[in-house]
């Protein structure tokens, strides 16, 4: 057995642990360092988050990005960096959901690079990116949503609408200095939005255990994400439970730790398509082929599939499935492509448009035709 490992983030969890925020800037870029905040558009300000962060590290050496929309393109960390140069900070920090996170990493690093961030991505038809070669700024990443787990990758998601194409960073450059996990950050998400977040989580975790990158340590990490969101996601979309929010803040951290190492793959490959030409949420667009793609490849990690079937709560691949697909749906989620608009005449754009070099990791090969079959019968 062979493998390699990585996991540089700092983590720091735990409720009320964004009252270590000033400290642990103070850690990362010494006293009294100028701060660059990237945030979303509106929830952190209508929540009064944002206003106790700046209270706490004092609002006079702080500058404020929240142009951040969904799906940023390439252009909105082109726009953070030369925010960020002007402001002198010498750290960054992003608290908010995936977008602000891939944004704030991604100002980060090419602020101390010339080029834009076109330039250094990676995705279909992508010229080959220029290298990054030297660190970024410090980067302390507070999640407010449970499930990009951008707090402790080495990965921000970039969007081409208009060519539709997806787009990523990607380097260990990219790695948060620190994760500032609070769960009461997460109590604020309405139900779907729990849900579609969780969710993303959850499938990168079985794509990640079934990857043939997979190792011990992954599938160890993978197995209690599985098992932490089949136990509490459905209390955390449909309750807001405190409890839940929390254990689903821990899965989420837990499963990018995981697939930082063994990478998601077929289900995020067919969602690119599903966000691109269809508009459908990321969480959503990689949840709905789950149940289908634990069929494909479950012959082909046999023996993997009793711990799995345990961190389930299941006895076998027919039940696995179907608590898959029913927690889903009570999440308020489809589970059919038919259910997002998608119709017969869709099939070929799927097939042609899905992240194909993604599925270069899967145990049971995956052919057009086996795909083509496997969306018609998810119509």
């Amino acid at each position: 057995m062979t493998f390699t490992w990585s996991s540089p983030t700092r983590i720091v969890f735990g409720e009320g642990s964004l009252a270590r925020l000033p400290a642990l800037v103070e850690e990362v870029a010494g006293p009294g360092a100028r701060i660059f905040l990237v945030t979303g558009r509106k929830s952190l300000k209508a929540s009064g988050i944002r206003e106790r962060v700046l209270d706490g590290l004092g609002a006079s050496r702080v500058s404020v990005f929240d142009d951040v929309p969904p799906f940023p393109s390439p252009d909105v960390p082109d726009r953070a960096v030369a925010a960020l140069r002007a402001s002198g900070a010498e750290a960054v920090v992003a608290i908010g959901g995936g977008s602000a996170m891939d944004v704030a990493k991604s100002a980060a690093l090419l602020a101390t690079h010339e080029g834009s961030a076109r330039e250094f991505a990676v995705g279909p038809s992508a010229p080959r990116p220029k290298p990054f070669e030297r660190p970024g700024l410090p980067v302390i990443a507070a999640p407010t949503t449970s499930g990009s787990s951008s707090e402790v990758t080495p990965f921000a998601a970039l969007w081409d609408v208009e060519a539709r194409r997806s787009l990523h960073l990607a380097t260990p450059r990219l790695f948060p200095a620190v994760a500032l996990v609070d769960p009461e950050l997460a109590l604020g998400m309405g139900p779907e939005l729990a849900a579609v977040s969780g969710v993303d989580a959850f499938t990168s975790a079985f794509e990640s255990y079934w990857s043939r990158e997979a190792g011990p340590l992954s599938d160890a990490l993978n197995l209690e994400v599985i098992r932490l969101y089949a136990s509490h996601l459905e209390r955390s979309c449909l309750e807001a439970d405190r409890a839940a929010r929390a254990a689903c803040a821990l899965a989420a951290t837990v499963s990018g730790i995981a697939y930082s190492n063994s990478r998601p793959n077929v289900c995020h490959a067919v969602s690119s398509p599903l966000t691109l030409f269809w508009g459908v949420a990321h969480g959503q667009a990689v949840g709905v082929t789950l149940p289908a793609f634990l069929l494909w490849n479950a012959p082909a990690i046999a023996d993997k599939l009793p711990a799995l079937w345990r961190a389930l709560g299941v006895g076998d691949l027919d039940q696995a499935v179907e608590r898959v697909s029913g927690l889903l749906a009570r999440c308020g989620l489809a589970t059919r492509l038919g259910g997002l608009g998608i119709g017969a005449g869709d099939v070929e754009t799927l097939v042609e448009h899905m992240r194909w070099d993604r599925t270069a990791v899967l145990p049971r090969p995956l052919g057009r035709d086996d795909a083509r079959a496997i969306f018609r019968a998810l119509l």
